[in-house]
């Protein structure tokens, strides 16, 4: 297959071609991706220039790996199936939502991998992180589950079902960090635009 760009109902298909809608991470994909849209819109109004549709599909396919993998390694896992598929480009939510904005070093000396995973998770990601990069990291932190809640709860899910741990604790200030970020762009808090979605769906 060549390099080409998924529409959102075809990403939709491949998700649906992967795993059971009735799988939870399935869902989560789901409420992932309508919060990238939400948030991704009103950067939009602002002047705040990215591909909303592409966003969307990378959220909407972050989790993916899942297909192959609950373990750590899901997101590169993801990765490595879309750009297999030729949607390198999609695959990068896969690559963003798991290295949350970490440095290669970060990585590099994570203890749940080889130290070489970096390389070729840094050379697949590039250089540059963007907005729309903070904005489907901080849908992914602003989705427990199925449902869309506060990041704090988010966070504090993770920890009670996994154990604290270095890995997590970084995510966590990375993801208030990008939703500051987010904040600044916006003109107002991020959290005012996503408390109307936290529970209601």
């Amino acid at each position: 297959m060549t390099d080409s760009r998924l529409s959102l109902h075809e990403a939709r298909c491949l998700l649906l071609d992967r795993a059971s809608p009735t799988e939870a991470w399935v869902e989560h994909c789901h409420q992932v991706a309508k919060v990238a849209h939400h948030v991704g819109a009103a950067l939009q109004q602002t002047g705040a220039e990215f591909d909303l549709e592409l966003l969307e599909v990378r959220a909407l396919l972050h989790d993916i790996g899942r297909s192959k993998t609950h373990g750590a390694l899901h997101g590169w896992s993801g990765y490595c199936l879309l750009k297999g598929e030729g949607f390198a480009a999609e695959g990068r939510g896969c690559l963003t939502h798991w290295l949350k904005g970490r440095s290669h070093t970060e990585v590099a000396e994570s203890d749940l991998w080889e130290p070489s995973l970096a390389d070729r998770a840094f050379e697949a990601l590039g250089p540059h992180w963007d907005l729309a990069d903070s904005v489907l990291s901080v849908a992914d932190s602003s989705v427990q589950h199925t449902t869309i809640v506060p990041m704090a709860a988010r966070h504090l899910d993770l920890d009670q079902r996994y154990g604290k741990s270095p890995w997590l604790t970084r995510a966590a200030e990375l993801a208030e960090s990008q939703a500051a970020e987010i904040s600044d762009a916006l003109g107002f808090p991020l959290d005012d635009l996503l408390a109307p979605l936290y529970r209601a769906s």
